[in-house]
């Protein structure tokens, strides 16, 4: 069974007065949430094509992780007078969740294991560590805390990939890379420095990107945080650096 999502994007009640600081936040939480959410759908599904009981328990215990990761950002911005939108069918969302639904039909296991625990929470880990550090209160510790538990799903995932990639490593890289221009392009577009195809469908009203200096980060450091940990992520699976490194250097800016 699927989680149960309100894809409804709830925004305050007309005539509430909010401060431009905890509209940047409520884009923010927006997007975590969002991708909280996918992942929470995307560990799900994964465990309708596992073969090993134990595997389908594990991922259906991720998905019930990251709808708590959902809960806690939604409950992070009550506390600053916001109701956190979420849109798991926003444009790039969707573009991730579909790419991961064609390894769903194709029942393949080590291509969801690379569209999730290596892209998507590579980006996670970054940007939730780096949004850690700023965040006021309480907020930034619920980031940090997330943060620390996503680095435990690429870790738990490693060993799995590095077994894989030992049978057949030309074979692995070229299936990385092919997810990689599939998966990784969107995930650059949403932090690229103009959003060229539009709003984005998550941010409450204009792009917040413009205005994360206000709160004391960019996007050009989000995306350089997020590439940085994708990059040492593929390192630790073995992929020659001066591969992976002209794959990102190709991505969209």
């Amino acid at each position: 069974m699927e989680p149960v999502i309100d894809l409804n994007c709830s925004l305050p009640s007309e005539g509430t007065f909010l401060t431009p600081f905890a509209l940047i936040w409520q884009d923010i939480l927006a997007q975590a949430m969002t991708g909280e959410l996918v992942a929470a759908l995307n560990y799900t599904a994964l465990s309708t094509i596992c073969d090993d009981p134990a595997e389908a328990a594990d991922a259906l215990e991720h998905a019930a992780g990251e709808q708590g990761h959902a809960a806690a950002f939604a409950a992070e911005g009550r506390k600053i007078g916001v109701d956190v939108p979420n849109n798991v069918n926003a444009k790039h969302w969707k573009r991730l969740r579909e790419a991961f639904m064609r390894r769903i039909a194709e029942r393949d296991f080590i291509g969801c294991l690379i569209v999730q625990e290596i892209m998507l929470e590579s980006f996670a880990v970054a940007s939730y560590a780096r949004a850690g550090k700023v965040a006021p209160g309480s907020m930034g510790r619920t980031f940090a805390s997330i943060a620390a538990e996503e680095e435990e799903h690429i870790e738990h995932a490693m060993a799995i990939l590095r077994t894989e990639r030992a049978l057949d490593a030309q074979r692995f890289d070229d299936k990385v890379h092919g997810l990689h221009l599939e998966v990784m392009t969107t995930l650059a577009e949403m932090l690229a420095r103009e959003c060229t195809h539009g709003h984005c469908e998550v941010c409450h009203d204009s792009c917040v990107k413009p205005s994360l200096s206000e709160v004391s980060l960019t996007a050009a450091e989000l995306r350089g945080a997020s590439l940085r940990q994708y990059l040492k992520t593929l390192d630790m699976l073995g992929l020659p650096g001066e591969v992976t490194l002209a794959w990102v250097s190709q991505l969209p800016v």
